[in-house]
């Protein structure tokens, strides 16, 4: 598995399709700000506007784009820059939308716009650096889309899906939203020119090789000395370009994958914590137990009452 499919594997991505829209002018609809996903709004008909909150300068989405907003921040949906805005509680409820179907909305204009409107949710007590790193947009032309044709297959099969009844499309629908947003994510890595961040580690020939090769094996004694060796560089060499392009040190970031892999096999298996310890690379359970406590804040024992009570609450 490369290292951007087990970052999203742990992260337990879920594409969710909440609606697909038929709008006509005028209308805005305030989107809330919401912790732990990632919405994605993608033109299928017409065209519209998107505007983030706190900022002055809207986004003009036309048919064939998709705008992706990694954060979950507030945001405006809007036929123009200026329109006014109802939250989306006020649109759902006062067009009647129950879950099904259209949402259809807005005033007796000429212009329309057909949206599909989704969200990616993720496991809250989940911390990457490529998560923190993704800007709080990124916008995804047709024009763009069309340049990959994967990219560009994949949003024309999603509109076609959503418009559609047919047995099994809602699921259709909601795998091709992950697989568009690992898309989006790879196109902005692509075209975004950063030359420091997780993807451009691990996109770098040889820090790209070092991190590889501790996912494969996060269970085996890892030191700067051997990720030093994998990647082929020199120790020094090695840990000075790790820092500068992730902020924090090669260990470091061994200690914080090693804790979400045993987060999640805490909270998926039955594994004893012995036996959890041993998966991600501790021989001595107290000293897993040491730095559990220290970067996730409870011990493992703990971690793993607590979390199985909230899930089945």
């Amino acid at each position: 598995m490369d290292v951007l499919s087990d970052i999203l594997d742990i992260l337990k991505f879920k594409g969710s399709l909440y609606f697909t829209t038929d709008l006509t002018a005028p209308w805005g609809i305030e989107v809330p700000d919401y912790q732990n996903v990632a919405r994605f709004h993608m033109a299928i008909g017409g065209d519209c506007w998107v505007r983030l909150a706190g900022q002055d300068k809207a986004i003009r989405l036309t048919a064939g784009d998709m705008i992706l907003i990694p954060h979950g921040s507030r945001h405006y949906l809007l036929d123009k820059p200026e329109s006014p805005v109802l939250t989306l509680d006020h649109v759902l409820a006062e067009s009647g939308y129950s879950g099904d179907g259209y949402l259809v909305y807005g005033g007796n204009g000429d212009t329309y716009s057909k949206l599909v409107c989704g969200h990616f949710e993720y496991d809250e007590s989940f911390s990457h650096p490529l998560v923190q790193e993704l800007p709080d947009h990124i916008l995804i032309t047709g024009r763009q889309a069309m340049e990959f044709s994967w990219f560009d297959s994949a949003m024309k099969f999603m509109s076609f899906e959503s418009q559609t009844s047919h047995l099994g499309n809602d699921a259709i629908v909601k795998r091709l939203a992950e697989i568009l947003f690992i898309h989006s994510v790879r196109l902005w890595n692509s075209t975004s020119g950063r030359d420091s961040g997780f993807l451009a580690a691990i996109a770098d020939r040889h820090l790209g090789r070092g991190i590889a090769k501790f996912h494969e094996r996060p269970d085996e004694r890892w030191t700067i000395e051997r990720l030093a060796a994998e990647a082929g560089l020199s120790r020094s060499v090695f840990a000075s370009q790790f820092r500068d392009m992730l902020g924090m040190t090669p260990m470091e970031y061994v200690t914080l994958w090693r804790m979400q892999k045993a987060c999640r096999y805490l909270l998926e298996s039955d594994m004893s914590t012995d036996a959890v310890a041993e998966q991600v690379g501790y021989q001595s359970l107290a000293a897993f137990s040491k730095v559990f406590k220290k970067v996730i804040g409870v011990g493992p024992g703990s971690y793993r009452r607590e979390q199985g009570l909230m899930q089945a609450s």
